[in-house]
């Protein structure tokens, strides 16, 4: 266990040294901020991050819409950095129905 530690502190001091991934990090960061900005607007409420993460989750325009302000291509990995970043959305009631929904298809499983 304490070896993973060590791993993950090398990992995070190299990540910390790497000017490409600081940069990365606050492109990511002001995309983000800028989305958000975009979907309150839209909305006229408040936009948590549980809540933004729940409708990029559901909505594709909404998915178009990040990849376009973010410029990354894969929904993947933006779903990626958003958990890394608000690590609290993995025990979100909210997010785990979501994923739920798009797992389930909608189809009822036979069984022979």
């Amino acid at each position: 266990m304490k070896e993973v530690r060590e791993d993950n502190s090398i990992i995070k001091r190299i990540n910390d040294n790497n000017p490409v991934y600081k940069m990365n990090e606050k492109e990511f960061n002001h995309s983000l901020l800028k989305f958000g900005s975009f979907v309150s607007i839209l909305k006229n409420k408040r936009i948590n991050q549980t809540m933004l993460l729940a409708l990029v989750l559901e909505y594709p325009e909404y998915q178009e819409s990040f990849k376009g302000v973010s410029e990354i291509d894969n929904i993947r990995v933006i779903i990626y950095n958003l958990i890394l970043r608000f690590p609290i959305l993995c025990k979100s009631k909210i997010i785990k129905n979501k994923i739920k929904e798009l797992l389930n298809d909608g189809t009822r499983k036979t069984v022979l």
